[in-house]
């Protein structure tokens, strides 16, 4: 069996994380036994793993893997002395080690993930060119699958239809009530795998302008519209302007892109969703008052990430991956008409920087911050300024993002580092030469 098919299959499924799933004790999403196996083939194929020359990145995620055991085991260490009868229900996963081992087990695939395409790239198992085609025919289907699971509930068929056998989440846009979730568990995932996915289409279109890769920035735009994430919404046009911008234009075109870029960012202003996105937010976390009572949504994600920055200063060396909601319980609210105890479980901080301060400690969270800051910088130094736009709004995305352990994210930061890599460049010398000679 070929590695490079093996490769091929996940990038086609990265998007059906909570769709086609196989109820093995937990829901096994369709790319991860493949994933599990490529990895095994790849350990007993006896070949040397290339990384090229920003090898130290995926090294360093090994430390932050390896460093953050101590928070867990302190974690686990402090959880063991307490009761936590009341909490068996939590998860499915009461236990804390059964817990930690639980999420060790997925940060060990995700890393692997990265170091896997790193090498197929380096390695050319796959070229660039097949990493994007692949990714973005997993991106058609996806948004066929959403659009296909809109009909058949605005049918009044049942999702499973889909093999979708959980519950789906609306969101109203433009009065029409849309299942913005896809084939993802909410929509937020979905939004942030499209953002993504943006990112390969407008890079793939500029360096090889196929028609498959032009159509796929419409076929985005549509699947974005139906996630309903601002943020989403907000990260696609941030890039196309990028790429209008920093494309080979002329200079009239270049200004009317930005003046079109000020008058939006004017409208949307004026909107709610500036109210809700910007003044709220800034209103619950720094004054305590609520300026829209309706946004339950909004409370709840602050309140948690304030959970998690009271819980970072009583254990600044963290309480262990996958802890957070063991602790949860023990610090009030920050709003007193919201009520905790001890056996209100809530499994994330809604917000990626504070869960890996709370959860990892001080010391891996500036190593994790680092490691985003070194791939932003690789891109930067190569000047692939379109995916380091990207690199940046994934970093904005993840202030109000459930988690970092998303299998997507690491197979696309596989593909940031390799284009932060002399490799990148070498490809991009030989084909303008091939062309020169041509």
């Amino acid at each position: 069996m070929k590695l490079s098919r093996l490769l091929k299959f996940i990038l086609l499924t990265l998007a059906f994380t909570n769709s086609g799933t196989l109820p093995v004790g937990f829901p096994l999403k369709p790319y991860e036994g493949v994933g599990f196996l490529a990895l095994f083939l790849l350990l007993i194929s006896g070949t040397s793993i290339k990384l090229g020359c920003n090898q130290r990145i995926p090294l360093l995620w090994g430390v932050f893997f390896f460093g953050s055991l101590v928070a867990s085991a302190w974690g686990i260490y402090e959880l063991l002395s307490s009761d936590l009868s009341m909490l068996e229900w939590a998860q499915g996963r009461y236990n804390p080690l059964v817990n930690t081992i639980f999420h060790y087990v997925y940060l060990a695939f995700d890393i692997g993930l990265l170091v896997m395409f790193l090498h197929a790239l380096h390695s050319r198992l796959l070229t660039p060119e097949e990493f994007c085609r692949y990714w973005l025919y997993g991106a058609l289907i996806a948004v066929v699958y959403a659009v296909a699971l809109n009909l058949v509930l605005a049918m009044g068929l049942p999702a499973s239809v889909l093999l979708r056998w959980d519950k789906v989440q609306f969101m109203d846009v433009l009065g029409v009530s849309m299942a913005r979730t896809g084939p993802f568990e909410e929509g937020n995932y979905f939004g942030l795998y499209l953002l993504v996915s943006t990112v390969i289409a407008l890079w793939a279109g500029r360096k090889w302008p196929t028609a498959f890769f032009k159509m796929m920035i419409p076929v985005l735009i549509l699947g974005t519209a139906i996630t309903a994430s601002p943020a989403a919404l907000l990260g696609v046009m941030t890039l196309i302007f990028v790429a209008v911008v920093s494309g080979s234009v002329s200079q009239v075109v270049r200004q009317l892109a930005v003046i079109s870029g000020v008058i939006v960012l004017g409208i949307l202003i004026q909107t709610g969703l500036f109210q809700t996105l910007v003044l709220d937010k800034f209103s619950l976390l720094f004054v305590g008052g609520v300026t829209d009572t309706q946004n339950v949504s909004l409370v709840q994600r602050l309140n948690e990430s304030y959970h998690a920055w009271q819980m970072f200063l009583d254990h600044p060396q963290g309480v262990g991956m996958g802890n957070f909601g063991y602790f949860f319980g023990h610090y009030p609210d920050l709003y007193t008409w919201l009520i905790t105890d001890f056996n209100n479980f809530k499994p994330i901080a809604n917000n990626v920087y504070l869960e890996v301060l709370s959860e990892h400690g001080l010391i891996v969270f500036l190593l994790f911050v680092y490691l985003l800051y070194s791939m932003v910088k690789g891109l930067l130094q190569k000047k692939e300024l379109m995916v380091a736009a990207g690199m940046v709004l994934l970093c904005v995305y993840f202030v109000a993002f459930p988690t970092f352990r998303l299998s997507l994210i690491w197979v696309f930061w596989a593909f940031v580092v390799y284009l932060g890599s002399n490799q990148i460049s070498r490809l991009n010398r030989s084909n303008g030469q091939e062309a020169a000679s041509k």
